[in-house]
Protein backbone atom coordinates (compact mmCIF):
# COMPACT_ATOMS: atom_id res chain seq x y z
CA UNK A 1 0.00 0.00 0.00
CA UNK A 2 1.68 3.42 -0.70
CA UNK A 3 2.50 5.22 1.79
CA UNK A 4 -0.56 8.50 1.36
CA UNK A 5 -3.18 5.53 1.47
CA UNK A 6 -2.06 4.71 5.21
CA UNK A 7 -1.96 8.07 6.37
CA UNK A 8 -5.65 8.65 5.18
CA UNK A 9 -6.04 5.12 6.91
CA UNK A 10 -5.15 6.03 10.36
CA UNK A 11 -7.19 9.18 10.93
CA UNK A 12 -10.47 7.23 10.29
CA UNK A 13 -9.35 4.51 12.55
CA UNK A 14 -8.49 7.10 15.59
CA UNK A 15 -11.83 8.82 15.72
CA UNK A 16 -13.82 5.85 15.08
CA UNK A 17 -12.61 3.19 17.05
CA UNK A 18 -9.88 4.65 19.73
CA UNK A 19 -9.59 1.58 22.00
CA UNK A 20 -8.16 -0.54 19.01
CA UNK A 21 -6.29 2.11 17.65
CA UNK A 22 -4.31 3.13 21.22
CA UNK A 23 -4.43 -0.36 22.95
CA UNK A 24 -6.68 0.31 25.73
CA UNK A 25 -8.58 -2.54 26.19
CA UNK A 26 -6.87 -5.56 28.61
CA UNK A 27 -5.80 -8.26 26.49
CA UNK A 28 -7.47 -10.81 28.84
CA UNK A 29 -11.24 -9.21 28.67
CA UNK A 30 -10.38 -10.05 24.78
CA UNK A 31 -9.23 -13.20 25.40
CA UNK A 32 -12.08 -14.03 27.33
CA UNK A 33 -14.39 -12.78 24.88
CA UNK A 34 -13.05 -15.15 22.19
CA UNK A 35 -13.14 -17.66 25.07
CA UNK A 36 -17.11 -17.02 25.50
CA UNK A 37 -17.33 -17.68 21.52
CA UNK A 38 -16.08 -20.94 21.64
CA UNK A 39 -18.10 -21.85 24.74
CA UNK A 40 -21.49 -20.67 22.02
CA UNK A 41 -19.96 -22.46 19.40
CA UNK A 42 -19.53 -25.57 21.13
CA UNK A 43 -23.64 -26.30 21.40
CA UNK A 44 -24.12 -25.94 17.69
CA UNK A 45 -23.33 -29.53 18.05
CA UNK A 46 -26.10 -31.00 20.41
CA UNK A 47 -27.85 -28.51 18.29
CA UNK A 48 -27.73 -29.41 14.48
CA UNK A 49 -27.93 -33.03 15.53
CA UNK A 50 -31.59 -32.56 15.69
CA UNK A 51 -32.26 -31.90 12.30
CA UNK A 52 -31.90 -34.11 9.42
CA UNK A 53 -28.36 -34.33 7.74
CA UNK A 54 -29.97 -33.41 4.39
CA UNK A 55 -31.55 -30.26 5.96
CA UNK A 56 -28.16 -28.59 7.21
CA UNK A 57 -27.76 -26.88 4.17
CA UNK A 58 -31.48 -24.75 4.86
CA UNK A 59 -29.94 -24.37 8.72
CA UNK A 60 -26.71 -22.90 7.33
CA UNK A 61 -28.73 -20.24 4.81
CA UNK A 62 -31.02 -19.43 7.29
CA UNK A 63 -28.53 -19.01 10.45
CA UNK A 64 -26.27 -16.57 8.39
CA UNK A 65 -29.06 -14.49 7.25
CA UNK A 66 -30.60 -14.28 11.10
CA UNK A 67 -26.85 -13.73 12.13
CA UNK A 68 -26.16 -10.99 9.76
CA UNK A 69 -29.19 -9.20 10.68
CA UNK A 70 -28.70 -9.03 14.31
CA UNK A 71 -25.05 -8.55 13.88
CA UNK A 72 -26.23 -5.27 11.89
CA UNK A 73 -28.66 -4.66 14.49
CA UNK A 74 -26.40 -4.54 16.68
CA UNK A 75 -23.49 -2.01 15.26
CA UNK A 76 -26.99 0.59 14.20
CA UNK A 77 -27.54 0.06 18.48
CA UNK A 78 -24.04 1.02 19.36
CA UNK A 79 -24.29 4.36 17.47
CA UNK A 80 -21.29 3.31 14.89
CA UNK A 81 -20.95 6.09 12.40
CA UNK A 82 -20.44 5.68 8.30
CA UNK A 83 -16.90 5.27 7.62
CA UNK A 84 -16.01 5.09 3.68
CA UNK A 85 -15.08 1.42 2.35
CA UNK A 86 -11.50 1.01 0.85
CA UNK A 87 -11.08 -1.40 -1.92
CA UNK A 88 -8.91 -3.65 -0.27
CA UNK A 89 -11.48 -3.60 2.66
CA UNK A 90 -14.05 -4.33 0.21
CA UNK A 91 -11.97 -7.70 -1.44
CA UNK A 92 -11.28 -8.54 2.31
CA UNK A 93 -15.47 -8.76 2.73
CA UNK A 94 -15.80 -10.85 -0.47
CA UNK A 95 -13.24 -13.54 0.52
CA UNK A 96 -14.73 -13.42 3.95
CA UNK A 97 -18.36 -14.16 2.77
CA UNK A 98 -16.80 -16.94 0.51
CA UNK A 99 -15.16 -18.33 3.66
CA UNK A 100 -18.02 -18.04 5.82
CA UNK A 101 -20.02 -20.43 3.60
CA UNK A 102 -17.65 -22.52 2.23
CA UNK A 103 -16.41 -23.53 5.55
CA UNK A 104 -19.68 -25.11 6.89
CA UNK A 105 -20.59 -26.87 3.46
CA UNK A 106 -17.07 -27.98 3.41
CA UNK A 107 -16.71 -29.15 6.94
CA UNK A 108 -20.52 -30.76 6.77
CA UNK A 109 -19.52 -32.53 3.27
CA UNK A 110 -16.21 -33.74 5.44
CA UNK A 111 -17.95 -34.93 8.20
CA UNK A 112 -20.09 -37.06 5.23
CA UNK A 113 -17.24 -38.59 4.02
CA UNK A 114 -14.52 -39.37 6.77
CA UNK A 115 -16.17 -39.14 10.09
CA UNK A 116 -16.49 -36.52 12.92
CA UNK A 117 -13.04 -37.26 14.60
CA UNK A 118 -10.99 -36.70 11.38
CA UNK A 119 -13.00 -33.70 10.02
CA UNK A 120 -12.66 -32.20 13.40
CA UNK A 121 -9.12 -32.50 14.44
CA UNK A 122 -7.83 -31.37 10.59
CA UNK A 123 -10.72 -28.33 10.31
CA UNK A 124 -10.85 -26.99 13.68
CA UNK A 125 -7.48 -28.05 14.81
CA UNK A 126 -5.50 -27.04 11.68
CA UNK A 127 -7.28 -23.71 11.33
CA UNK A 128 -4.90 -21.76 13.90
CA UNK A 129 -1.59 -23.50 12.14
CA UNK A 130 -2.61 -21.64 9.23
CA UNK A 131 -3.65 -18.53 10.63
CA UNK A 132 -0.13 -18.56 12.28
CA UNK A 133 1.73 -19.24 8.66
CA UNK A 134 -0.41 -16.81 7.43
CA UNK A 135 0.38 -14.15 9.73
CA UNK A 136 4.13 -14.91 9.64
CA UNK A 137 4.80 -15.06 6.19
CA UNK A 138 2.42 -13.49 4.41
CA UNK A 139 1.46 -10.35 6.37
CA UNK A 140 4.46 -10.45 8.07
CA UNK A 141 3.34 -10.33 11.05
CA UNK A 142 4.97 -11.64 14.09
CA UNK A 143 4.22 -14.71 16.10
CA UNK A 144 5.21 -15.44 19.81
CA UNK A 145 7.33 -18.58 20.92
CA UNK A 146 4.02 -18.56 23.40
CA UNK A 147 1.49 -18.95 20.49
CA UNK A 148 3.74 -22.01 18.85
CA UNK A 149 4.01 -23.74 22.30
CA UNK A 150 0.07 -23.15 23.52
CA UNK A 151 -1.41 -24.09 19.76
CA UNK A 152 0.78 -27.00 19.80
CA UNK A 153 -0.16 -28.19 23.14
CA UNK A 154 -4.13 -26.99 22.22
CA UNK A 155 -4.21 -28.89 19.19
CA UNK A 156 -2.56 -32.26 20.69
CA UNK A 157 -5.84 -31.75 22.90
CA UNK A 158 -8.01 -31.61 20.21
CA UNK A 159 -6.74 -34.67 18.33
CA UNK A 160 -7.13 -36.37 21.67
CA UNK A 161 -11.01 -35.36 22.36
CA UNK A 162 -11.58 -36.23 18.53
CA UNK A 163 -9.82 -39.03 17.65
CA UNK A 164 -11.12 -42.23 19.85
CA UNK A 165 -14.52 -43.61 19.45
CA UNK A 166 -15.74 -44.73 15.98
CA UNK A 167 -14.05 -44.56 13.14
CA UNK A 168 -14.75 -44.24 9.25
CA UNK A 169 -12.78 -45.53 6.15
CA UNK A 170 -10.19 -43.51 5.01
CA UNK A 171 -11.63 -40.65 1.95
CA UNK A 172 -9.25 -38.37 0.43
CA UNK A 173 -11.88 -36.49 -1.06
CA UNK A 174 -13.18 -36.03 2.82
CA UNK A 175 -9.22 -35.01 3.77
CA UNK A 176 -8.71 -32.58 1.22
CA UNK A 177 -12.53 -30.88 2.43
CA UNK A 178 -11.46 -30.89 5.76
CA UNK A 179 -8.25 -29.42 5.32
CA UNK A 180 -9.94 -26.70 2.80
CA UNK A 181 -12.42 -25.95 5.56
CA UNK A 182 -9.26 -25.14 7.73
CA UNK A 183 -8.06 -22.93 5.34
CA UNK A 184 -11.37 -21.01 5.27
CA UNK A 185 -11.87 -21.19 9.12
CA UNK A 186 -8.15 -18.85 9.19
CA UNK A 187 -9.64 -16.69 6.05
CA UNK A 188 -12.66 -15.53 8.03
CA UNK A 189 -10.32 -15.01 10.68
CA UNK A 190 -7.93 -13.20 9.09
CA UNK A 191 -10.56 -11.32 6.94
CA UNK A 192 -12.40 -10.15 9.95
CA UNK A 193 -9.40 -8.55 10.82
CA UNK A 194 -8.69 -6.53 8.61
CA UNK A 195 -12.06 -4.97 7.95
CA UNK A 196 -12.44 -4.34 11.83
CA UNK A 197 -9.54 -2.26 11.98
CA UNK A 198 -11.35 0.64 11.00
CA UNK A 199 -15.29 -0.67 10.86
CA UNK A 200 -15.37 -1.65 14.41
CA UNK A 201 -16.27 -5.92 14.95
CA UNK A 202 -19.86 -5.55 14.53
CA UNK A 203 -19.70 -3.91 11.47
CA UNK A 204 -17.00 -6.00 10.18
CA UNK A 205 -18.64 -9.37 11.13
CA UNK A 206 -22.26 -8.20 9.76
CA UNK A 207 -20.80 -7.02 6.30
CA UNK A 208 -18.74 -10.86 5.98
CA UNK A 209 -21.82 -12.67 7.34
CA UNK A 210 -24.33 -10.64 4.71
CA UNK A 211 -22.59 -11.86 2.01
CA UNK A 212 -22.01 -15.07 3.24
CA UNK A 213 -25.79 -14.90 3.08
CA UNK A 214 -25.92 -13.49 -0.21
CA UNK A 215 -23.95 -16.73 -2.17
CA UNK A 216 -26.78 -18.85 -0.41
CA UNK A 217 -29.86 -17.02 -1.58
CA UNK A 218 -30.48 -19.66 -4.57
CA UNK A 219 -32.03 -21.84 -0.71
CA UNK A 220 -33.64 -19.52 0.71
CA UNK A 221 -36.59 -19.84 -0.54
CA UNK A 222 -36.95 -22.98 -0.08
CA UNK A 223 -35.24 -22.65 3.30
CA UNK A 224 -37.81 -20.04 4.53
CA UNK A 225 -41.05 -22.83 3.93
CA UNK A 226 -38.84 -25.51 5.95
CA UNK A 227 -38.54 -23.51 8.67
CA UNK A 228 -42.04 -22.51 9.16
CA UNK A 229 -43.19 -25.73 8.44
CA UNK A 230 -42.55 -26.45 12.00
CA UNK A 231 -41.58 -24.74 15.62
CA UNK A 232 -38.91 -26.45 16.62
CA UNK A 233 -36.94 -25.52 13.73
CA UNK A 234 -38.09 -22.11 13.60
CA UNK A 235 -36.82 -22.09 17.52
CA UNK A 236 -33.72 -24.15 16.61
CA UNK A 237 -32.78 -21.72 13.74
CA UNK A 238 -33.59 -18.52 15.64
CA UNK A 239 -30.84 -19.75 18.45
CA UNK A 240 -28.19 -20.64 15.99
CA UNK A 241 -28.79 -16.86 13.98
CA UNK A 242 -28.94 -14.70 17.21
CA UNK A 243 -26.30 -16.92 19.55
CA UNK A 244 -24.01 -19.31 17.40
CA UNK A 245 -23.55 -16.81 14.70
CA UNK A 246 -24.20 -13.17 15.88
CA UNK A 247 -23.13 -12.82 19.96
CA UNK A 248 -20.31 -15.47 19.01
CA UNK A 249 -19.11 -13.81 16.39
CA UNK A 250 -19.07 -10.47 18.08
CA UNK A 251 -17.01 -11.59 20.64
CA UNK A 252 -14.71 -13.60 18.13
CA UNK A 253 -14.23 -10.67 16.34
CA UNK A 254 -13.67 -8.68 19.35
CA UNK A 255 -10.51 -10.98 20.46
CA UNK A 256 -9.53 -10.54 16.85
CA UNK A 257 -9.67 -7.14 16.79
CA UNK A 258 -7.45 -6.84 19.93
CA UNK A 259 -5.25 -10.05 19.68
CA UNK A 260 -4.64 -10.83 16.10
CA UNK A 261 -6.25 -14.21 14.07
CA UNK A 262 -3.60 -16.04 15.74
CA UNK A 263 -4.25 -16.01 19.09
CA UNK A 264 -8.17 -15.43 17.93
CA UNK A 265 -8.09 -18.67 15.96
CA UNK A 266 -6.12 -20.45 18.75
CA UNK A 267 -8.24 -19.90 21.70
CA UNK A 268 -11.34 -20.84 20.21
CA UNK A 269 -10.00 -24.44 19.94
CA UNK A 270 -12.25 -24.50 23.54
CA UNK A 271 -15.09 -25.33 21.30
CA UNK A 272 -14.53 -28.58 20.43
CA UNK A 273 -14.13 -29.09 24.09
CA UNK A 274 -17.24 -27.32 25.06
CA UNK A 275 -18.95 -29.87 22.69
CA UNK A 276 -17.29 -32.86 24.01
CA UNK A 277 -18.23 -31.87 27.78
CA UNK A 278 -22.13 -31.04 26.67
CA UNK A 279 -22.44 -34.10 24.73
CA UNK A 280 -21.41 -36.22 28.07
CA UNK A 281 -24.21 -33.54 30.08
CA UNK A 282 -26.67 -33.25 28.02
CA UNK A 283 -26.79 -36.27 25.74
CA UNK A 284 -25.28 -38.39 28.06
CA UNK A 285 -22.40 -39.90 25.78
CA UNK A 286 -19.61 -41.04 27.72
CA UNK A 287 -15.73 -39.67 27.93
CA UNK A 288 -12.85 -42.16 27.33
CA UNK A 289 -9.90 -41.37 29.81
CA UNK A 290 -8.19 -39.96 26.57
CA UNK A 291 -10.51 -37.44 26.00
CA UNK A 292 -10.71 -36.12 29.53
CA UNK A 293 -7.04 -35.91 29.07
CA UNK A 294 -7.52 -34.13 25.37
CA UNK A 295 -9.82 -31.60 27.33
CA UNK A 296 -7.57 -31.03 30.08
CA UNK A 297 -4.43 -30.20 27.70
CA UNK A 298 -6.94 -27.71 25.21
CA UNK A 299 -7.54 -26.16 28.78
CA UNK A 300 -3.42 -25.67 29.30
CA UNK A 301 -2.83 -24.73 25.94
CA UNK A 302 -5.79 -21.79 26.25
CA UNK A 303 -4.45 -21.37 30.21
CA UNK A 304 -0.55 -20.93 28.77
CA UNK A 305 -2.11 -18.07 25.48
CA UNK A 306 -3.96 -16.51 28.14
CA UNK A 307 -1.76 -15.22 30.64
CA UNK A 308 -0.90 -12.05 30.87
CA UNK A 309 2.26 -10.65 28.75
CA UNK A 310 4.52 -8.19 30.63
CA UNK A 311 5.48 -6.75 27.34
CA UNK A 312 6.15 -7.32 23.79
CA UNK A 313 3.59 -7.18 20.39
CA UNK A 314 0.86 -9.24 20.71
CA UNK A 315 0.74 -12.11 18.33
CA UNK A 316 0.09 -11.02 14.77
Amino acid sequence: MPPHARSREAVPARTFHPPSAQQRSPTGRAAAATAGAAVIWGTLGPVTSRFPAGDLLHVAELRLLIGAAALYFLARCRGIRHVSWQRRELRAVALGSVAVSGFSACYFHAVDLSGVATSTVIAIGGAPILSGLTARFVTRRPVTRTWAVATAVAVTGIALVSLPGGARSFSLPGIALAALAAALYAAQADTIQVVARRHGPATAVAAIFAGGAFTLTPWLPGAVTWAMADNGRLTGVLYLGVFTTAVAYALFAHGVDRLGAPTAVTISLLEPATAAVLAAVWLHQDLSALRWAGIVLVLGGLALMMRPRHSGPVSA
